[in-house]
């Protein structure tokens, strides 16, 4: 194996090519993994690149592959009434015909060249994950919505997103619903800054409450959190006291991992019955989904804050450094014991 993703680009590119899907990449789908994968990258970018200039070109008319370019749409009539010459503008349902089908051709180039963006993200994010590819397949309605979203955007910040959509999905197909797509396929550009800055603030599914020094410091204001609970990420903003209660992974003992991002804290107690107890904002299922997408390392400060809340509860709490390394599973590196704080 050359590099750590190579059987889950593998695994995308079968699934991809069997599908008909991502056909501007095609030439290069049988070489994608063979050493001179910069070169093909190379010549990826620039054929994605001519695509564009020939969306434009035909917009302007002036492509080789516009359909008699010349031809006008609206043509001139013109009759002669008592030495008056009346010229009138006549519909030619002809060049109506072609000017739809140089539309067509000039959105189909430019989609194809969108969703080729998007699989060059996920393709990027696959290289270096270590997971093993899962046995279940794309389901194949949820890969042909996948395509149609992607192909309407062109944004970098958003194909990007869609990228890390395909990959989510390739490593453990079910992850993101066809409701979540739909959803997102209406996101702006603003809408998906804020979700991600948001993401910075998630430990265990939950963002905690009474941290508003650190969520603004993110420029997070409560009417923020109110946009989010109003597009349907959050739940519960504007109930007080809103509490969630974590229960022991284990009988011996309180044992409860609570991952956020790239970090992740262990809480425990030599108590098994013990409910750790903290008021926060939930996230919704389609939030859960989304929260995968971004791209973010949890804000320390913010964690580390979290984790003396828990500590002066009476628990003892290790944070450490988060690899996941199957779908549901994962291993804390670099632990260390968090104290409580000075004036607790």
């Amino acid at each position: 194996m050359d590099y750590p993703g190579e059987k889950l680009l593998l695994k995308m590119w079968e699934t991809l090519a069997e599908k008909g899907v991502g056909s501007l990449l095609a030439p290069w789908q049988e070489k994608r993994i063979a050493a001179a994968r910069a070169e093909i990258r190379r010549r990826e970018m620039l054929t994605l690149a001519q695509a564009e200039r020939e969306v434009e070109a035909i917009k302007a008319g002036k492509s080789a592959f516009q359909i008699n370019p010349e031809r006008k749409l609206l043509g001139n009539s013109t009759e002669n009434a008592r030495g008056i010459e009346r010229i009138e503008p006549t519909l030619d349902l002809s060049v109506m015909a072609e000017s739809i089908a140089n539309r067509d051709l000039s959105d189909s180039i430019r989609k194809e060249t969108n969703v080729a963006r998007a699989i060059i993200k996920a393709e990027d994010i696959l290289r270096n994950d270590k997971q093993d590819p899962p046995g279940d397949e794309l389901d194949d309605d949820w890969l042909y919505s996948w395509r149609d979203y992607a192909g309407r955007v062109s944004v970098d910040e958003l194909q990007d997103m869609w990228g890390r959509i395909l990959a989510g999905e390739v490593k453990q197909p079910g992850s993101y619903s066809l409701r979540t797509l739909e959803f997102l396929k209406g996101l702006s550009r603003q809408e998906a800054v804020l979700i991600s800055s948001a993401a910075k603030f998630v430990v265990g599914g939950r963002i905690y409450r009474k941290k508003d020094e650190f969520l603004e410091r993110e420029g997070i204001q409560f009417a923020h959190l109110m946009l989010l609970q109003d597009i349907g990420v959050l739940s519960g903003v504007e109930a007080i006291g809103l509490n969630t209660t974590y229960q022991s992974s284990r009988e011996d003992r309180f044992f409860r991992p609570l991952v956020a991002a790239n970090k992740a804290l262990l809480v425990e107690h030599e108590n098994a019955s013990k409910v750790l107890k903290s008021e926060v904002y939930l996230l919704t299922q389609v939030g859960l989904e989304i929260l995968k997408i971004a791209s973010f390392h949890v804000d320390e400060g913010y964690l580390m804050s979290v984790a003396q809340d828990f500590v002066k509860q009476g628990y003892t709490v290790t944070v450490g450094d988060w690899v996941q390394e199957t779908a549901d599973r994962g291993s804390i590196l670099n632990p260390q014991k968090v104290m409580a704080p000075e004036n607790a």
